[in-house]
Parts: structure tokens; C-alpha cells; sequence
């Protein structure tokens, strides 16, 4: 049930962004279909604004990435491995090696590939 719950918080959170106000406040909110929505709501963007925050496909391949990378993160832990697989085959030991490593590979090629933009709760504001 942990594992659940830090791997649906991994994917949520890929829909979390930053906004930084005019006097220097940061609201953090969740990126929606019709804009951005600030958590708190101590604060309101123009409409016009808000549509640059809007859901785009990315947000969407990043957050199951990050999923992805979670469960091989999970797959490399031997306490989480013998819960969910307590007496592995030959075969099960081998793929479990060697998963990990290529859904990390595959995942941190598309990261580099296909950046986002968003700054998530918890990651830095750029610039921007």
C-alpha cells in the first residue's frame, strides 16, 4: 500500500507547477485542462495567464515516466523485491536485475529528450 501511495504521489505531483507574483509571492498549484489552479487560493491569475499553465501531452509521458522510474527505484530495494516476490525463479531474478536498469535508461533518454517546462513542488523556480 506504500508503494502505491509514493507512486501515486510520484505522478501527481509531475501536474504541480510554480508561479511566481508581481510582489514576489510563490503560489504552487496543479496544472488543469482549462489552466492553473493555485492549491491555497491566495492568489488569482489573469485568465489570459492562466492558459499558459494549461495540460499539454508532455505532462502526461513525463508523469508516467516518473512512475516508471519509481517502480524501477522499487525494483532495486531487496526488502520491496522479496515482499512481491518472496521466492523468485531463476528467470524472475534475472529480468528484476535488468528492468531497472533499462527503464531508467529508456526514461532518463526521454527526460533529456523531451524537457519540461514545469517547476513541481519541491524543484526550483527558474528564471522564467
Amino acid at each position: 500500500m506504500l508503494v502505491a501511495i509514493c507512486g501515486f504521489s510520484c505522478f501527481i505531483l509531475s501536474f504541480t507547477d510554480t508561479y511566481k507574483g508581481n510582489n514576489g509571492t510563490i503560489c504552487y498549484g496543479f496544472a488543469t485542462f482549462n489552466g492553473f489552479r493555485i492549491i491555497d487560493g491566495s492568489a488569482t491569475l489573469p485568465q489570459e495567464l492562466s492558459k499558459r499553465y494549461k495540460l499539454r501531452f508532455i505532462d502526461f509521458a513525463h508523469a508516467f515516466m516518473s512512475l516508471l522510474v519509481f517502480g524501477a527505484v522499487v525494483l532495486f530495494h531487496r526488502n520491496a523485491v522479496n515482499c512481491f516476490f518472496p521466492a523468485p525463479s531463476a528467470e524472475v531474478l534475472e529480468a528484476l536485475t535488468a528492468l531497472p536498469v533499462g527503464v531508467g535508461m529508456f526514461c532518463s533518454m526521454l527526460f533529456a529528450t523531451f524537457p519540461t517546462t514545469r517547476n513541481g513542488i519541491g524543484f526550483p523556480l527558474s528564471a522564467k
